[in-house]
């Protein structure tokens, strides 16, 4: 049996895919969390074959999280889960941080099924909707205003939408705004070369 522990601050998601892994022949939920200190916690006393990761928790950067969690235990796989499946450089982000699978909640239910058996044979799962978005992703060309450069300069130490706005002093919706049209403009949709190009051009240390 494959033992899953879910990290959502969405508790009706979390009580959904306990449901729905549960009913499965192969796999159950041995835990779950609300928060990313309770995950942090969890693990260190009973750690899961998978773990199933929203990217976007409000006490913390998933995509950061996920790379500390793969250091600290190598054997575990773990599952992106997140509302943007618009976001090429997110699926890209927790691929290079670690990730074995990526998975939307929008998605089929069976989905989550599929990626959990799919990693627990050493495979990436990622949707074939996914793949089509990665493939469309260009080489980053870097037109960045002074804020825009603060932002990125922020987002690539790790930090989150919360810690940034407080950090520039700014509304959330304005962070937020800036990485959406960072994630959707084809020719600055890779956040990793973004980051990688505008330290290469020195517009961020």
């Amino acid at each position: 049996m494959i033992n899953v522990h879910i990290t959502d601050d969405h508790a009706m998601v979390v009580e959904l895919l306990i449901l729905v892994i549960n009913a499965s022949e192969n796999a159950c939920v041995t835990g779950s969390s609300l928060k990313l200190s309770e995950c942090r916690k969890a693990l260190t006393l009973n750690c899961p074959d998978v773990l199933l990761l929203d990217i976007d928790m409000t006490d913390g950067d998933g995509i950061v999280f996920c790379d500390e969690m793969r250091k600290l235990y190598p054997q575990l796989r773990i599952i992106g889960l997140t509302s943007h499946d618009e976001y090429p450089c997110v699926i890209l982000l927790m691929l290079k941080n670690g990730a074995s699978g990526y998975i939307t909640k929008s998605g089929a239910v069976c989905e989550v099924l599929e990626a959990i058996d799919a990693v627990m044979r050493g495979e990436i799962y990622i949707s074939q909707k996914m793949e089509q978005i990665i493939r469309k992703t260009t080489k980053p060309e870097i037109s960045l205003t002074p804020r825009e450069k603060a932002v990125l300069q922020m987002m690539s130490k790790g930090m989150n939408n919360p810690q940034i706005a407080e950090q520039l002093e700014v509304a959330l919706s304005t962070v937020v705004s800036f990485r959406k049209k960072q994630n959707l403009k084809p020719k600055e949709s890779n956040l990793v070369e973004l980051v990688a190009n505008a330290r290469k051009e020195g517009l961020i240390e």
